[in-house]
């Protein structure tokens, strides 16, 4: 049987306490204090889940107190005041205080702003449990693979997740999940909490970047009609990520060393520094000693970055990951689209194993995606993968043939591509933009082929 809430009341006018310690006995199992000096007493030896003080008791008033208790996990406090001005109820808010009440009131409130008070305090601790069951490795465990090189990544990844402020180089090439390496550090670390922001440093125009990471005032330059917070300082307290670090203008690579090293960040435009609390986790495909050698990237800051450095390995450097990684992609996937797709035929399997997957895990995610569109029945057939020696072979009636012969006999090369173009198109429901990622070609491409293939 479930223990009923421990509630302190901390009262001093005695026949009140009484009324009320009759009335909420029904309920809680309740504690009485006619002091300050009593309630401390009574909060050495228990544990409440809520506290009831009355603000003003014999030996001073209660501000202190209900500091003392609100700083208890775990502990609401409601105060009750007979002051007719709201500042003492503001004070008492500000001391940490879930809620008040004015005396007089009516006991039906009473009973509702306690009720609302260990529903608080019950969520709290659901929370808290939750965190304690979810293990530190959270976000770990997406970085798929079981070779020594991964066990390593994973490794190191807690590593560095444990010292919150360390910066961190995260290389790899294009496709390898430099995006989840520093996805895992921030969800393994005490950072977890607060944001993971993301700045992308190839995507944004040079005459933006500066604006958007560092911030503006009002007036900085033509169209800044308002200040505006940088992604530097919208990261406070969590993590900035600075997905392709190499294309980061060479102009703006001096002021980001100096916030990775002073902690402050002055907005464009402004004459005044904020201090800010980030880890910076730089990512990159690019090899940076040779842009250093080039001029195109500050030596300084790429030692700044390098405190802690991880590789993504590639694909090709563990093959033993491929079918794993294809499973899990496949369920994934599958679950998305709403397919009844559920596993690859063995000749399907060995020839993803045998790929050498110059995009790494992003296009074994693209390839399974295609296939499970283009998949009529439970298994991914080879025929369904468009890689390899398929490409070569898409044309020809041979047993390595991309559709089935009596297709081919019917269709010309030209009307079998734009067959696919339109069956992709349709199975994505008209989205340009999904049909483009699936067919792994560019909106543009995608139009003039879906308007040489009649579709407007």
């Amino acid at each position: 049987m479930a223990r009923r809430p421990r509630l302190l009341l901390v009262e001093d006018e005695a026949l009140f306490q009484r009324s009320l310690a009759s009335h909420l006995g029904v309920v809680y199992e309740v504690a009485i204090a006619g002091s300050l000096g009593e309630a401390r007493e009574a909060c050495s030896r228990l544990r409440f889940d809520v506290a009831l003080c009355d603000l003003h008791l014999p030996d001073g008033d209660s501000f202190q107190l209900v500091a003392e208790l609100a700083a208890v996990e775990g502990t609401e406090v409601i105060v009750m005041t007979a002051d007719a001005s709201p500042r003492s109820a503001v004070s008492a808010l500000k001391a940490g205080a879930f809620d008040y009440l004015n005396k007089p009131f009516d006991l039906t409130e009473l009973d509702l702003v306690i009720a609302k008070a260990v529903e608080h305090v019950g969520l709290r601790r659901e929370v808290a449990a939750l965190r304690q069951s979810v293990p530190a490795t959270r976000g770990v465990e997406r970085i798929i693979g079981c070779c020594p090189s991964m066990d390593a990544l994973r490794s190191d990844i807690l590593q560095v997740a444990a010292t919150p402020d360390t910066t961190v180089l995260v290389r790899g090439e294009t496709g390898t999940g430099k995006e989840l390496v520093a996805e895992a550090i921030h969800h393994a670390s005490d950072r977890r909490d607060s944001p993971l922001i993301r700045v992308n440093c190839s995507s944004l125009p040079t005459t933006m970047i500066e604006a958007e990471i560092f911030g503006h005032v009002r007036g900085a330059f033509t169209d800044a009609k308002t200040s505006r917070r940088g992604l530097i300082e919208m990261a406070h307290g969590g993590t900035l990520l600075l997905d392709e670090i190499g294309d980061m203008p060479i102009e703006l690579q001096p002021k980001l060393l100096r916030v990775i090293e002073s902690r402050r960040v002055r907005r464009l435009g402004g004459d005044r520094e904020s201090s800010v609390d980030v880890r910076f986790v730089a990512a990159t495909n690019r090899d940076l000693d040779q842009l250093v050698r080039e001029g195109k990237f500050r030596e300084d800051l790429l030692f700044r970055l390098q405190v802690f450095e991880l590789v993504a390995p590639p694909l090709r450097s563990r093959p033993s990951d491929i079918s794993l990684l294809a499973r899990h992609l496949l369920t994934q996937l599958a679950s998305r689209l709403g397919r009844n797709v559920s596993g690859f035929t063995e000749q399907a399997m060995t020839r993803l194993e045998s790929y050498d997957w110059p995009g790494n895990v992003r296009e074994l995610r693209n390839v399974i995606e295609r296939a499970i569109i283009l998949c009529r029945g439970q298994s991914i057939t080879p025929e369904l993968l468009r890689i390899g020696p398929l490409r070569a072979q898409a044309g020809s009636n041979g047993n390595g043939s991309l559709f089935p012969a009596a297709v081919e006999a019917c269709l010309a090369l030209d009307d079998l591509d734009q067959a696919y173009v339109r069956h992709v198109y349709e199975l994505c429901d008209s989205n340009k933009t999904r049909a483009a990622e699936v067919l792994s070609i560019s909106r543009v491409t995608l139009r003039e082929r879906l308007r040489r293939a009649g579709v407007h």
